[in-house]
């Protein structure tokens, strides 16, 4: 009787599925870590573009256009393309309400990332 050492083709094909089967996880999992890093990024950016807005409309006097000039928006461009909404609520309790969008690259529609609003007091 002869012994053979070698492997046989099943065990290569169960060997070759199961290491194709961790580089597909791994594969997967970068892909995850890539698209969660750039929504960590654009929402950081959201969150500054919108505190920055919320500042200059804290450091207006409430007779300044900014406060009259009533709804607008503006672009802005970082890494991406970001719009900037601003409702102006021109009622007792006068408010600013901004939000913070973002253009996909691909598709050209706009998400919104972050939201804010703000109450204008006459004293602190």
């Amino acid at each position: 009787m002869k012994n053979n050492c070698g492997f046989t083709l099943i065990e290569v094909l169960i060997t070759s599925f199961i290491a194709t089967c961790g580089l597909v996880a791994v594969a997967t999992m970068f892909s995850f870590a890539v698209r969660a890093t750039i929504g960590n990024r654009q929402m950081a950016a959201a969150t500054a573009l919108l505190y920055d807005k919320m500042e200059e409309f804290k450091s207006a006097a409430a007779d300044s256009p900014l406060w009259t000039n009533g709804d607008d928006s503006e672009n802005v461009i970082l890494e991406t393309t970001f719009t900037r909404v601003w409702e102006i609520n021109p009622g007792p309790l006068r408010s600013v309400s901004i939000t913070v969008y973002s253009e996909s690259p691909l598709t050209h529609r706009l998400t919104e990332l972050i939201r804010g609003t703000a109450i204008l007091a006459n004293t602190f």
